[in-house]
């Protein structure tokens, strides 16, 4: 009789070994504390025992692991092949939107794209954008310092209100918390409204409320130019030769009336959930105060329309979303409710991707979405290159990060390290036809926790200047070998798993 041939048995999860160990381990300091008749000290030695036990019991069963694999790993890990970009078919507007677009509705054409590369090509156009404004500006900092760059900001700001212009800065607590009261009266004094987003309150204090925060990093000038990126107002993303820290990022500047509505409605969103600081009454507060009303009312009417026109028809984009210039969402997390509408963005064009897929991100923590996402698309053939700091401002995090490079470069994966400073830009682009530049890691932290946004980009002219910057990037950088990463040593397996244990709470 012929029997089907024995499958072999595939290893027990690291929980469940950890469990297993755990079950041990309590018993014996359960055993322990009983035995010392109901001393204090060893009731509770035992129970922070048995709470240290389990995560021990996992970082060990994960070292030890990954330490039995590093040799057959080390065999099989050849070279490389040539880093090729494959040829890509040139798409439409419109074939591009229905291929890699989750929602084809929700985009509208831009006047004008510019990619701005690092605070050289940044920040002056950004100071240029509050200098000609004449209505308004929103600007929204995670992390907004008084340095050399931030002075900068601060006193165009001050004189941007001071000549009339309705300003709002909203900076997030905890990442502009060197920030000095003194900048903070002096833009109320000028006029300006300043808010603080997610001030810990010591009545109500949680872990929550504390890890809630705004990463978002956008500007909106009279409702028609939007800057949209990762780089935070500091010193730290300007130029080595100037004194700054020499951080490699990138920023996008959108000219367009939609777009700038798309970020200034996130922009809202956040600024009624956070606390703005008193300012003295001045001559015409009333009437700032009536016309920004009048903005919220105009901007949710247009919100209402569009919503109304989704519903109507959600099948194609309208003829419009492609005419007169190139496709742009912006696209940003208001809550728990829709935390998943960036990431659900990426793996749709992930998915479709069929040629070339370069990304950028400064803390990747891949969840295990994005990486069967990433190693399905490697099987389909499509060329996945990503490309992370070497030296990161957060080590614990890139850490955590490492441990994930043996999963990702045995799945065909190509991952290069940035050794120049610090690689803090987050962006994407795929088969010359769908770009994003944004502020959102792949990271716990963005996916649940941050405000973040970022703009969707459906333009080939777009997406191949910025395929030229990743390429540029990508030479510059070193490639990550499988047998090289194998060979580090016990220390760091111990320390890697341990991060990666942690990545929640990062």
């Amino acid at each position: 009789m012929n029997r089907p041939p024995r499958r072999g048995r595939r290893p027990a999860s690291a929980a469940a070994v950890a469990r297993g160990l755990v079950v041990v381990a309590t018993g014996a300091l359960v055993l322990l504390a009983v035995l010392g008749a109901g001393d204090p000290l060893l009731l509770a030695a035992a129970a922070a025992g048995a709470a240290l036990a389990y995560p021990a019991a996992v970082i060990c069963v994960w070292t030890w692991r990954a330490w039995r694999a590093r040799r057959r790993l080390r065999l099989g890990a050849g070279p490389p092949p040539p880093f090729v970009l494959p040829p890509v078919e040139e798409l439409s507007c419109g074939q591009a939107l229905a291929r890699y677009c989750v929602s084809p509705r929700r985009f509208h054409p831009a006047e004008a794209l510019e990619l701005l590369i690092d605070g050289e090509q940044a920040f002056p156009r950004m100071l240029e954008a509050i200098d000609a404004a004449r209505e308004t500006i929103d600007l929204e900092a995670y992390i907004l310092r008084d340095d050399a760059t931030g002075r900068r900001f601060l006193e165009a700001l001050r004189g941007a209100a001071g000549r009339g212009v309705e300003v709002r800065v909203l900076y997030d607590y905890v990442g502009s918390l060197s920030l000095p009261r003194s900048s903070i009266r002096a833009l109320l004094s000028a006029g300006a409204a300043v808010a603080a987003y997610n001030p810990p309150v010591l009545a109500r204090i949680s872990w929550r409320g504390l890890n809630r925060r705004n990463h978002r990093k956008t500007l909106v000038a009279d409702g028609r130019v939007t800057f949209l990126g990762g780089m935070n107002l500091s010193d730290e993303y300007a130029s080595s030769a100037g004194g700054g820290g020499g951080w490699r990022d990138t920023l996008v500047r959108i000219e367009g009336r939609a777009a700038a509505l798309q970020a200034a409605l996130l922009f809202e969103s956040a600024w009624r959930k956070s606390t703005p600081y008193r300012r003295a009454s001045r001559p015409g507060r009333r009437r700032r105060r009536l016309r920004a009303a009048l903005r919220l009312l105009r901007q949710r009417a247009a919100a209402r329309g569009r919503r109304a026109s989704r519903q109507a028809s959600r099948q194609a984009a309208p003829p419009e979303a492609c005419a007169g210039g190139p496709a742009v969402q912006v696209l940003g997390n208001r809550g728990f409710g829709n935390r998943r509408l960036i990431q659900r963005s990426y793996l749709q064009a992930i998915r479709k991707a069929r040629r070339y897929i370069l990304m950028e991100n400064a803390y990747f923590i891949p969840n295990r979405a994005v990486r069967r996402a990433l190693a399905e698309a490697v099987r389909r053939g499509v060329l996945v290159a990503v490309i992370v700091p070497h030296d990161s401002d957060v080590r614990i995090v890139a850490c955590a990060g490492r441990f994930l490079y043996s999963r990702l470069l045995t799945a065909g994966v190509r991952l290069f390290e940035w050794p120049a400073g610090m690689m803090h830009a987050k962006t994407a682009v795929v088969d010359d036809a769908w770009s994003v530049v944004g502020s959102y890691n792949f990271d716990h932290r963005s996916l649940l926790h941050q405000l973040e946004s970022v703009a969707i980009v459906a333009d080939g002219p777009f997406a191949r200047r910025l395929r030229a910057q990743s390429l540029a990037d990508l030479a510059a950088s070193t490639e990550v070998r499988l047998a090289t990463h194998e060979s580090r040593p016990l220390r760091r397996l111990f320390a890697e798993s341990a991060a990666y244990y942690v990545r929640h709470l990062l």
